[in-house]
């Protein structure tokens, strides 16, 4: 018997730690709890599908775009089931996605840089920023672009 891959095991160790996320952040913002499990399913699919991508040696970028986009198409599923909105499943699916340690790496980063003026130490912090700021901007897209093609796309079925 071969063993699994490293991001396999990754892959089926981080994904139900992402519904736990989901599930928490959930709660955090007052989600009904019949759609609990929606999220911690949204959560799930989107820590699982972002390690996976990760570990095929995809970009954070990259993977967090398809990770995102996922997610946001899986969430029209309970939405048309329960009749709420795609943003109560889909936002806390994606929060465990947003890169705190790129913005505490950068905000550190500028930090140290003001102490000593060392222009590696500002390298870094702005590289830090650059891939924080990338990563927000496939989160955002991610969410956004199956929403808005579907709805294009309802509206000229009617």
């Amino acid at each position: 018997m071969t063993a699994l891959p490293g991001f396999l095991l990754e892959t089926l160790y981080l994904a139900p730690c992402g519904a736990l996320a989901s599930v928490g952040f959930a709660i955090l913002f007052n989600a009904p709890p019949g759609t609990l499990r929606w999220c911690a399913a949204c959560g799930a699919l989107g820590m699982g599908l972002r390690t996976l991508a990760l570990g095929l040696g995809l970009g954070a970028e990259l993977a967090t775009l398809l990770a995102a986009t996922s997610v946001s198409l899986f969430s029209f599923w309970p939405h048309k089931r329960l009749l709420l909105p795609t943003h109560l499943f889909s936002i806390p699916g994606v929060i465990n996605m947003v890169p705190g340690t790129h913005a505490f790496k950068a905000m550190t980063g500028f930090m140290r840089f003001a102490d000593t003026q060392d222009p590696a130490t500002f390298f870094q912090a702005c590289h830090s920023f650059l891939t924080m700021a990338y990563i927000l901007m496939a989160l955002a897209l991610g969410l956004a672009l199956p929403s808005l093609c579907l709805r294009i796309d309802r509206r000229s079925l009617t």
